[in-house]
């Protein structure tokens, strides 16, 4: 168990460049993420069809490696985006609201304003190379974000109302990632399947119907949570003075590599020892050929 123990710490902690997945590239890169917001959470009035719906978002900025192993790193980055405040729609009927057509109202999310959100990750990454030509990665960590200010305010007439808000905050969400690295002669691009918790909510507030008939007033509270999933891709840059050894792209010891390598190593001793039995089969004939060509020339003599 002790040498056991041992050979898997200097396997995981090795600094071994035919594991270094950033040998032949950037530490640095640009990572751009596709998100979708969860709907908010909001008391429901069913009688109005109120909902809340799913929501787009993205992120995009620089991030950065810090490699304590080649098994094991840090990730930190600082990133920008849009977030939604608000996505919903309703139904008011019109008897209940004196119109000749029932009314749906029902708009896009609305969005705090552009590069008003901030975030700055900063989470753990372990790295497995078990796959040949991929390397799979878990990230785990915490992220502090910047909300930026923001008052949605919204009214149809007399019967709907609607109010939410963040007045700015600094907050610490928790962020999980799956995903492989895969390396090209121009980049290495990291996808990862992301999930966000918010620790607190992003946006709060209140909406009312109102003046409505035969349906008493109704007020509720709206919060959007904040947390999302999406697809995260991220783009490291190929240094000029490597070259990527393209035989294996990964660049790693993985078992399969391994597996390829022995294989063509045994192929290539095979040919080598046809080949030198060969040529001792051709020394020997060339040696029997001029024995006797020598004996015949003697006796000539």
């Amino acid at each position: 168990m002790t040498f056991s123990a041992q050979t898997f710490s200097q396997r995981l902690f090795t600094n071994d460049k035919s594991f270094d997945i950033f040998h032949n590239y950037t530490r640095w890169g640009v990572q751009i993420d596709g998100l979708l917001y969860f709907p908010a959470d909001y008391d429901d009035p069913t009688q109005y069809s109120f909902q809340s719906q799913l929501a787009l978002g993205y992120n995009f900025g620089l991030v950065y490696n810090f490699s304590l192993s080649n098994h094991i790193g840090f990730r930190v980055g600082a990133l920008t985006g849009q977030t939604p405040a608000i996505n919903t729609y309703f139904v008011l009927k019109k008897d209940d609201v004196n119109a000749d057509f029932d009314y749906f109202h029902k708009k896009g999310a609305r969005y705090n304003p552009f590069f008003s959100n901030f975030s700055f990750p900063l989470l753990l990454e372990y790295r497995n190379f078990s796959i040949d030509r991929y390397i799979l990665n878990f990230d785990a960590g915490a992220q502090i974000q910047r909300t930026g200010s923001k008052i949605i305010v919204e009214n149809y007439n007399q019967y709907y109302h609607a109010e939410v808000a963040n007045p700015g905050s600094w907050d610490v969400d928790l962020i999980f990632k799956m995903g492989w690295y895969y390396q090209f002669k121009a980049l290495m691009m990291q996808t990862n399947l992301v999930y966000k918790h918010r620790l607190v909510n992003q946006y709060e507030g209140i909406y009312a119907f109102t003046h409505i008939k035969s349906h008493p007033d109704v007020t509720g509270m709206y919060i959007q949570k904040g947390d999302y999933i999406g697809l995260s891709f991220d783009f490291f840059f190929h240094k000029r003075s490597r070259d990527v050894d393209m035989g294996c792209r990964t660049n790693t010891n993985s078992k399969q590599v391994e597996r390829r390598r022995r294989i063509s190593e045994r192929a290539k001793n095979k040919i080598r020892k046809r080949q030198e039995k060969i040529k001792k089969k051709r020394a020997k004939k060339l040696k029997k050929s001029s024995k006797k060509r020598r004996k015949k020339f003697k006796k000539r003599r």
